[in-house]
């Protein structure tokens, strides 16, 4: 209801100047003017919301506001003979025009009165001006002297445009502004138009809130782990004109790292199958709207809602911004009007870890860790499981977890994760040591790390380092030759005390 109220006021908007400015002038002619020819020129003009009614004067209003719109298609009808009827019956000449309005609001259903269009005119750029269609060398008089009534119906526009132009009706003669005896054989008028974005994409508000994370800089990203899915919304104003086009479609791909399931696309008050059709496209989809559908024609001047879940898989980079962007496509034939919708941008956490000997520096392989969350108090509360898909599950048993080992670089990546801001309450991300590198001791307790935007870069990479085991000599080693040094100066001394002892008791 709203939004019907909300396109009337908007119409008569639209309509008023011109009413005002047929109703402003009488209808007389002066005696010395004898050029039966008048040019009307429209100023299409678009806003970006509903404008107060503003009077046409007739002549060029350099204030008048807005933004030339091109593409936009009027023809002209002569509607003289009905509009005399309906003075002659009685109808005051507003009255007049209103019916004639009335009677034109579907442009694909005009009546009978209005015959053939006379002129048919689209909007382009003219002297440096965009929005211009002249409607050249039409009769001020018809044969029996009488003055016309022209009658101008938008027929086409862009897809950006949701809601038709009222019809407008010029009766004839329109007088100059600064001489209101001589009549006006160049006629400025200035439609107008509000437009609106065709097609929008955002996550839905559950998503949004499961996936917002606040960085230190007060902005917002959203934030998702491998294996986990949520929820778009893209909305569709539909053209107001739509059953006139043979193309209608929303074409949705995704970057590498998300994958759409197109089983759960969805859209209310219309039917798969019989509205609209959805055909899988690699990771993404395409909606094909049926236009001959009375449901979708039905939609015209409104907007339309498409839903759909998707995942974030393994092959999405941590750090990486990874878009979603889905397409309206609009028109007949070969002209066809592309708009692109941007979602917003999804990011995945990560970490990675090198593996060195605490003296040499040198890289170590074959550490075994366990990626753990861990308490205030340094307590392992539970184990990560990463299946083959990349998900994650947590449990409070190391039975089953997963087990990582550092590479002949001494690397550990830890990919898909959640940032450490969505954990619980004193909880951290840390990793166990379960086995250490032949020859070093293993890490007495496990080492916490954070998950933010940008920890996985090179440039963070988190250095574990390990020491050797104590070491005693071989047999036959070099070590051996220590010891008999030390054996030979005990013997030494041990036979000095000896021959020392010796002589004593002699004497």
């Amino acid at each position: 209801m709203k939004s019907k109220l909300k396109s009337l006021i908007i119409g008569l908007i639209m309509v008023l100047p011109l009413l005002l400015l047929s109703f402003a002038t009488p209808q007389k002619v002066s005696a010395a003017d004898t050029d039966n020819s008048v040019k009307v020129t429209l100023h299409k003009r678009v806003f970006d919301s509903a404008q107060e009614a503003k009077q046409n004067t007739g002549e060029i209003m350099n204030d008048f506001g807005g933004t030339g719109l091109n593409g936009v298609t009027f023809k002209a009808y002569n509607v003289t003979d009905h509009y005399l009827s309906l003075r002659k019956s009685g109808a005051t000449a507003q009255d007049a025009v209103t019916a004639i309005q009335s009677d034109a609001k579907d442009s694909d259903n005009l009546p009978s009165y209005a015959g053939s269009a006379v002129a048919t005119e689209t909007t382009a750029t003219s002297k440096g001006e965009d929005g211009i269609a002249a409607f050249d060398n039409l009769n001020l008089k018809n044969s029996d002297g009488n003055y016309q009534t022209y009658l101008f119906v938008e027929t086409d526009s862009p897809t950006d445009i949701t809601q038709q132009a009222e019809p407008m009706v010029l009766t004839m003669p329109i007088y100059k502004t600064s001489d209101t005896s001589a009549i006006n054989h160049d006629i400025q008028i200035y439609p107008k138009n509000v437009k609106s974005t065709p097609i929008t994409k955002d996550l839905d508000e559950a998503s949004k809130k499961d996936l917002a994370v606040t960085l230190p800089d007060g902005s917002t990203i959203y934030n998702a782990q491998y294996g986990q899915s949520f929820g778009y919304n893209i909305t569709v104003n539909v053209p107001w004109n739509i059953k006139d086009k043979d193309t209608f479609n929303v074409v949705d791909k995704p970057d590498t790292g998300i994958d759409i399931d197109a089983s759960t696309v969805s859209i209310d008050g219309l039917t798969k199958g019989t509205d609209y059709t959805v055909n899988k496209k690699d990771n993404g989809y395409q909606v094909v709207f049926k236009t001959t559908s009375a449901a979708v024609q039905a939609l015209a001047g409104k907007s339309l809602t498409i839903t759909y879940k998707a995942t974030l898989t393994n092959n999405a980079t941590p750090d990486t911004a990874i878009g979603n962007t889905a397409t309206l496509n609009i028109g007949n034939g070969t002209d066809i009007t592309s708009t692109p919708a941007n979602g917003p941008k999804i990011y995945t956490g990560g970490a990675q870890f090198v593996k060195k000997d605490s003296q040499s520096n040198k890289t170590l392989a074959g550490a075994k860790f366990q990626l753990v969350k861990v308490d205030s108090n340094g307590n392992i509360v539970s184990y990560a499981t990463q299946a083959s898909d990349g998900s994650y599950t947590w449990n409070d048993s190391a039975t089953g977890a997963t087990t990582y080992t550092s590479d002949t670089n001494g690397l550990v990546a830890l990919k898909g994760l959640s940032y450490s801001d969505k954990l619980d309450s004193g909880e951290s991300y840390a990793l166990l040591e379960i086995q250490a590198p032949d020859g070093y001791a293993k890490l007495d307790s496990p080492v916490k790390f954070s998950i933010t935007k940008g920890s996985f870069a090179d440039s963070n990479k988190i250095t574990i380092d390990n020491t050797k085991e104590g070491l005693l000599p071989s047999t036959g080693g070099k070590g051996i030759y220590i010891f008999l040094a030390i054996g030979i100066v005990i013997m030494i001394v041990a036979f000095g005390g000896y021959k020392a002892i010796k002589k004593h008791e002699e004497i």
